[in-house]
């Protein structure tokens, strides 16, 4: 029996790699003998640096800040002659017990910064920044200024690379970058709009809601500034909001985008370990509506519906309503909760509640498997 192990952390509580061992450690109390692989998975938010660890990538120490702009020690990660940065470990997210500041005071100037750590760096070729967990929102105003962009007001004076300063935006000078830059989102969001960076994200990321309309339309204004300067168009572009607005500042550089989970599975070689796998075992925090526009569970379900094999997610929680996610070839969905309990007892006890749902899919496979013998 070949079982792969594919999941995805779950978010503020526990990585992939764990979700993936607590399963291995309930699996094993019933299918001693069964071949299991484990591949944590990401979709370009949190976590995906352990993914690109676990595939053989080193840290390397490097100075940032946080969203606020205050400096810290952070990392990039280098993997062969690819470095990849986490947007989330220099812009990370922050929640609202540890914010200093509104929304709309926060830069993304840390994952720049990294960046150009990275860039400067001669035995890497190539830069890929993962854009999720992010707290700022700013448009990719900080990435570009830390990569050498300029922004000026309308009096000719250089503006800090602040969310609150897009409005002010009346001059740009772009920067000049000397080796492939690629942004991996895990949200498939416009810049602006009822869709975009703002209106979707913005108030979990401290922006008070009679704001909310104000900071979308200054987005629009520094967008289109930057687009009519550069003589293109990024603003409807998917990714272009991921990470409060980053997507667009890297597409702002010269670089490309792409789809984090989409990606990632193929540095991980996803279709050949499904190919030889009997049964896939995957899992996020939640299924949703989002599940199916890029998440790793969504993604894993796609793939291994090629192969015509079973997927079983395991989830913190669930949206009532899963056909489609049905309908695209999910199996079968098992959330962590054992019995009533609050969202925080949860989490607190998810290492042990993984390892039950493991010796439960243990279970579930052998009974059919046993079946499957008999007929």
């Amino acid at each position: 029996m070949q079982i792969l192990i594919a999941p995805d952390s779950f978010k503020g509580s526990i990585s992939a790699q764990a979700v993936a061992h607590e399963l291995v450690r309930g699996l094993s109390r019933v299918l001693p003998e069964s071949s299991v692989r484990i591949q944590p998975m990401a979709d370009g938010g949190e976590g995906t640096g352990a993914v690109i660890e676990h595939l053989g990538g080193t840290r390397v120490p490097a100075p940032t800040t946080t969203i606020y702009g205050q400096p810290i020690e952070g990392y990039w990660i280098r993997w062969e002659r690819t470095a990849v940065v986490e947007a989330a470990v220099g812009s990370r997210f922050m929640p609202p017990e540890k914010r200093q500041f509104s929304g709309e005071h926060t830069t993304s100037l840390g994952t720049g910064l990294l960046i150009a750590h990275a860039l400067a760096d001669p035995g890497i070729d190539r830069i890929i920044v993962a854009l999720g967990g992010t707290g700022s929102t700013d448009g990719g105003m900080g990435l570009l200024a830390a990569l050498g962009a300029r922004f000026e007001d309308s009096h000719g004076r250089i503006l800090e690379p602040f969310g609150d300063n897009l409005e002010k935006v009346a001059k740009y000078s772009a920067p000049h970058l000397t080796k492939p830059l690629m942004g991996i989102y895990d949200v498939q969001v416009p810049l602006v709009g009822h869709r975009g960076a703002v209106a979707q994200f913005g108030i979990q990321k401290g922006i008070a809601p009679a704001q909310v309309d104000r900071l979308n339309a200054a987005m629009a204004q520094y967008a289109h500034r930057i687009q009519s300067q550069q003589n293109d168009n990024w603003i409807d572009n998917l990714g272009a909001g991921s990470a409060g607005g980053m997507g667009f500042g890297i597409l702002a550089a010269g670089g490309y985008l792409e789809p984090g989970a989409e990606t990632i599975s193929h540095w991980c070689k996803l279709d050949e370990q499904i190919q030889i796998a009997d049964w896939i075992v995957t899992g996020e925090g939640r299924i949703d509506r989002q599940t199916l526009e890029g998440k790793v569970v969504g993604t894993v379900v796609r793939h291994a519906r090629y192969y015509h094999k079973p997927v079983v997610a395991v989830v913190g929680s669930r949206t009532d309503d899963l056909h489609e996610l049905h309908q695209a070839g999910l199996t079968l969905v098992m959330p962590l909760a054992t019995g009533p309990m609050t969202l925080q007892e949860e989490m607190a006890n998810t290492p042990q509640l993984l390892s039950l749902l493991g010796e439960e899919l243990g279970w579930l496979v052998k009974t059919l498997d046993h079946r499957g013998d008999h007929r």
